[in-house]
């Protein structure tokens, strides 16, 4: 298939990352795709070997640009992400079907809240959307799109992603951990999450959870260390130290590394306010770790038996839950299980076999039977 990807964001943001692994997931299996995006976009140092091309500055040179990426004869795919590059295509892909152009036009929704402007929504040209999550996929029906032209395709992982690159020992030492006991036995617990240091990540909440946790409890939770990974230590640094929990947090910055401090953890923790399809959570659960989550968007369609989920922002079930979790270390051996088993479902692999299935179909729907080889 030849695939045409684009997106507006110059960003390495979580939707922009699930963009580009869909690219290179299509062209490893020998897809023809040409990534847009604008010029300056940081995502493109993550992978230099794809084939990108220059988003023009002003949309209204958007469907030339991309009309010159269209294969010589035969027809192709155009995938959208990000909401201007969605709002934009809305409209040349009803010029392109008008004009006999052979194009297949989807679009991507990956936020819970209502767009404010419905109209590219319901573009007849647009052929599909897809919503990455159950939550995203009823917003869009809410707004009048017909459920035959939505399809919800979680987001996915690639294996190189969990890949550790840094000794379990070493990365404990490197943050100050507790070690080990003569037997293996882990002196300090360990809590993390994957974070940010936007408020609607929830590290607040979970900061004053967290010392809430501590202070009512006289078990593994007392000893334990809260790592926050993909944060500004000095943006919380001073609450931290207001809460009396200095001592018993690491504030980790942005880092590739995210693997290596996942398989440190004993629970993971997602406290956001809005949410989705997180990447962070699916992380964890392809790590193999039990969850404490907030009950926000599509993170309720990741719990199946694999944690506790607890109300957006409520500090005090919040610690009720940490509490709860780290008392009982057979129950989080269980949901750990449950998260391994899960795993498997939320791999890159899997995303691009459902991205593969979705286009063929569309092509298929409009009579471009010969590309769907």
């Amino acid at each position: 298939m030849h695939i045409i990807l684009l997106t507006s964001s110059s960003t390495k943001s979580g939707g922009s990352r699930q963009a580009l692994y869909l690219a290179e997931g299509l062209a490893e299996r020998g897809h023809h795709v040409i990534f847009f995006t604008p010029a300056g976009a940081t995502l493109r140092n993550l992978a230099p070997g794809i084939r990108w091309a220059d988003l023009p500055e002003r949309p209204a040179h958007w469907g030339a640009a991309l009309a010159d990426a269209f294969p010589a004869s035969g027809p192709c795919v155009v995938q959208a992400f990000h909401n201007k590059a969605v709002k934009r295509l809305a409209w040349l892909g009803l010029k392109w079907r008008l004009s006999g152009r052979k194009a297949v036009c989807a679009g991507y929704r990956g936020v819970v809240f209502r767009p404010g402007n419905p109209l590219p929504y319901w573009s007849p040209g647009m052929d599909a959307f897809v919503a990455n999550s159950q939550a995203c996929a009823d917003v869009l029906r809410g707004v009048g799109v017909g459920a035959a032209r939505v399809e919800v395709i979680r987001n996915g992982i690639p294996a190189a992603r969990m890949e550790c690159h840094t000794a379990p020992d070493r990365l404990r030492a490197e943050l100050d951990l507790p070690g080990l006991d003569a037997t293996g036995f882990k002196l300090s617990p360990v809590i993390g999450t994957v974070a940010g240091d936007k408020d609607v990540k929830g590290v607040g909440p979970l900061l004053r959870a967290f010392a809430a946790a501590r202070a009512a409890s006289a078990g593994a939770l007392a000893h334990a260390t809260l790592v926050v990974v993909g944060v500004t230590p000095e943006r919380w640094a001073a609450q931290c130290a207001e809460l009396g929990i200095a001592d018993r947090v690491r504030l980790v910055p942005p880092t590739p590394l995210v693997a290596d401090h996942l398989r440190l953890l004993d629970l993971f923790v997602l406290p956001s306010l809005s949410e989705s399809m997180p990447n962070t959570l699916l992380e964890a659960i392809c790590a193999g770790l039990p969850v404490v989550a907030s009950n926000v968007g599509g993170v309720p369609e990741l719990m199946r038996g694999n944690g506790l989920l607890v109300p957006a922002g409520d500090v005090d079930a919040l610690a009720t839950a940490l509490r709860e979790a780290m008392a009982q270390p057979e129950l989080r051996a269980a949901w750990a299980e449950a998260s391994r088993n899960m795993a498997p479902e939320f791999s890159a692999a899997t995303r691009v076999d459902r991205f593969e299935a979705l286009y063929r179909r569309l092509l298929r729907k409009r009579g471009f039977v010969d590309a769907c080889s």
